[in-house]
């Protein structure tokens, strides 16, 4: 099985073909394709590789992330970077979804709800659910119907027991779904497997504080394998200071 994965974040893109067989491995596999675009104003700065080291870049002038995002993904049959594996024919495409709100715990199939209700979202992440979207309606122009799946990264917090989960204000925001909602779930989630592994440990046993360091930071704290508490919150914004968000701020400030 050929697997396309679109991440897109708040100030790259990045993509990927893996190949997998019935079972899924315990690690990783590497990529059999992988591209990335970092933006430079209305250029798209791009790299791509495959797994025989072939590497190309390009820098394009493009209107529009889904325009770069398509230009990434042509070279996936290209002459340059083609491998006989990512070269034929995708069988699923996997999207990473910042945001998914009230509604979504697990991965899904995309389907036209599932769609709106991502897009429902898009307006407590803006930098990357309407990206996310855009990622979706390109595989279904160039893909056709191949099944598409959301993965999100709030699906790994949404279990937070209350202290965490509920901000000190009135109780009825949470009964509207005012709530911390926490963020880079996916990631969380692998590298608290990741560390159990390298320290041959069972997850369940540990106790542990993971980070994510990026464009886009914050930190979760693990037990016995769940996310019980983590520094972002309704939206990504709160939190660690960021590339270009403060994360949290002393309300006083600004009084």
């Amino acid at each position: 099985m050929k697997i396309l994965v679109l991440n897109s974040g708040s100030s790259s893109q990045k993509a990927c073909v893996f190949e997998v067989g019935d079972a899924l491995p315990e690690d990783p596999p590497a990529c059999v394709w992988e591209g990335k675009i970092e933006w430079d104003g209305d250029v798209a700065a791009t790299v791509v590789k495959t797994a025989h080291g072939v590497v190309q870049k390009d820098r394009v002038h493009v209107p529009s992330r889904a325009e770069a995002v398509q230009h990434l993904l042509g070279t996936i049959g290209s002459t340059q970077t083609q491998t006989e594996s990512s070269s034929s024919k995708i069988d699923v495409v996997g999207h990473r979804i910042v945001h998914g709100g009230p509604h979504f715990e697990q991965p899904v199939l995309v389907t036209p709800e599932v769609k709106a209700a991502i897009a429902a979202a898009s307006v407590f992440a803006p930098l990357h659910n309407q990206a996310e979207l855009e990622g979706m309606e390109l595989v279904e122009k160039l893909l056709g119907r191949v099944p598409q799946v959301a993965v999100f990264d709030t699906g790994f917090h949404r279990k937070l027991p209350a202290p965490a989960a509920i901000y000190p204000g009135p109780y009825d925001w949470f009964e509207r779904g005012i709530r911390r909602y926490g963020f880079h779930g996916i990631n969380h989630q692998y590298c608290a497997g990741r560390a159990a592994r390298l320290l041959c440990r069972d997850l369940k046993s540990l106790r542990l504080v993971t980070c994510h360091l990026g464009n886009g930071c914050s930190l979760a704290a693990i037990l016995e394998g769940v996310s019980v508490d983590t520094t972002m919150g309704f939206t990504p914004l709160e939190g660690l200071m960021m590339g270009t968000r403060s994360g949290s701020v002393d309300p006083g400030i600004l009084t």
